[in-house]
C-alpha cells in the first residue's frame, strides 16, 4: 500500500466514522425520511470531497479534526445533488454506483424530499462545527455560494440550459457545475483548520484547479463507455489527444499551486494524480 492509499484510507474511515456518528442524531425524524436519506448519503461514494477536504486541513495543521464538520456539510451538498440529478426531470437515472437511485428504492417525492433534508442539514452542521463565529460565518457564506446560481445549481442550469460550442463556455459550465463545490471543499478545510491566507491560496488555486480536473476525467471516462452519449463532453469540442493534453495542463496547474505548501502538500499532490489518472 502506498503512502498516499494509507493516508486516503485513513482520513476516509475517520470521515465515516464522525457521519455516522452525526447520523444518529436523525432518530427523532420521521423513518420515512431518515431511510431515503441513509440510501443516498452511505451509498458507496469515493467521498473525493471530504478527502479533499481533510487532506487540505492536513496541509496547513497536525489535526485534520476541526475540518470534519465542514467535510461532512459538503458532502451533504454533494449528496443531495445527486439524489436531485437522478430524477425524471433532470437525468433519469434508475442507477446509481451499483445500486437503485434513491427515487426507484423509494419515489421521486421521498427523493427530493431527502435532497431537501440533507441540503438543510448541511447548514446546521455548519452552525454547530465549533469555529469561532467569524469562521462559522465565513464557512457558510462560502457553501452557499459554491452550492447555488454562482456554483453547483448555476452549472446545472448551463449544462440543461443549450449548446455549449466553445471550450471557454464548456469549462465555465464545468467550473461552476462541477468544481466549484470541489474548489470549495479544499479552500475550506484549510480554512476551518486555521491555514494562514498564503496556505489557504495555495489550497484554493489546487481545489479550482481539481475541480475542473475532475471534469475532464468523467467526460474521458463518460465517452469510452458510452461513444454515443451526447452530454456536455469536451470530446465534443476536441479530440482525445487535445483532451489529455489539456488534462496533463490542468492537473500540472493544480501541482504547481501547492509549492508554498512544502512536503506537507504531497498527500494533495497524489490525490490531483490519482484524479488525473483514475479508471473510474
Amino acid at each position: 500500500m502506498s503512502d498516499f492509499d494509507a493516508t486516503r484510507k485513513r482520513l476516509v474511515s475517520r470521515f465515516e466514522s464522525a457521519l455516522a456518528d452525526y447520523a444518529a442524531r436523525w432518530s427523532a425524524w420521521p423513518e420515512g425520511l431518515v431511510a431515503p436519506v441513509r440510501h443516498v448519503l452511505f451509498g458507496g461514494g469515493k467521498r473525493v470531497r471530504p478527502l479533499l477536504a481533510l487532506l487540505a486541513a492536513e496541509a496547513v495543521s497536525d489535526d485534520a479534526a476541526p475540518a470534519l464538520p465542514w467535510a461532512i456539510a459538503v458532502e451533504m451538498i454533494h449528496t443531495y445533488s445527486l439524489a436531485h440529478d437522478d430524477l425524471p426531470a433532470m437525468d433519469d437515472d434508475d442507477e446509481r454506483r451499483g445500486r437503485p437511485t434513491c427515487h426507484i428504492a423509494y419515489d421521486e417525492a421521498h427523493a427530493i424530499l431527502a435532497g431537501d433534508a440533507l441540503l438543510t442539514e448541511a447548514f446546521l452542521v455548519l452552525a454547530d462545527g465549533g469555529w469561532p463565529a467569524k469562521t462559522a460565518v465565513q464557512l457558510t457564506r462560502m457553501l452557499g455560494i459554491a452550492a447555488g446560481g454562482q456554483g453547483m445549481v448555476g452549472g446545472q442550469i448551463l449544462d440543461i440550459g443549450g449548446e455549449l460550442t466553445t471550450m471557454q463556455a464548456l469549462e465555465h459550465m464545468q467550473r461552476l457545475k462541477t468544481g466549484a463545490l470541489i474548489r470549495v471543499a479544499a479552500d475550506g478545510g484549510a480554512i476551518a483548520a486555521g491555514g494562514s491566507q498564503t496556505q489557504v491560496a495555495a489550497i484554493r488555486a489546487c481545489g479550482a484547479a481539481l475541480g475542473l480536473l475532475f471534469q475532464i476525467t468523467d467526460d474521458l471516462l463518460d465517452r469510452l463507455q458510452d461513444p454515443e452519449e451526447d452530454g456536455k463532453n469536451v470530446l465534443d469540442l476536441v479530440d482525445v489527444q487535445g483532451a489529455l493534453a489539456r488534462r496533463d495542463e490542468v492537473a500540472r496547474g493544480a501541482i504547481d499551486a501547492l509549492t508554498p505548501l512544502g512536503e506537507r502538500a504531497a498527500p494533495l499532490a497524489a490525490l490531483v494524480h490519482a484524479v488525473a489518472h483514475r479508471d473510474q
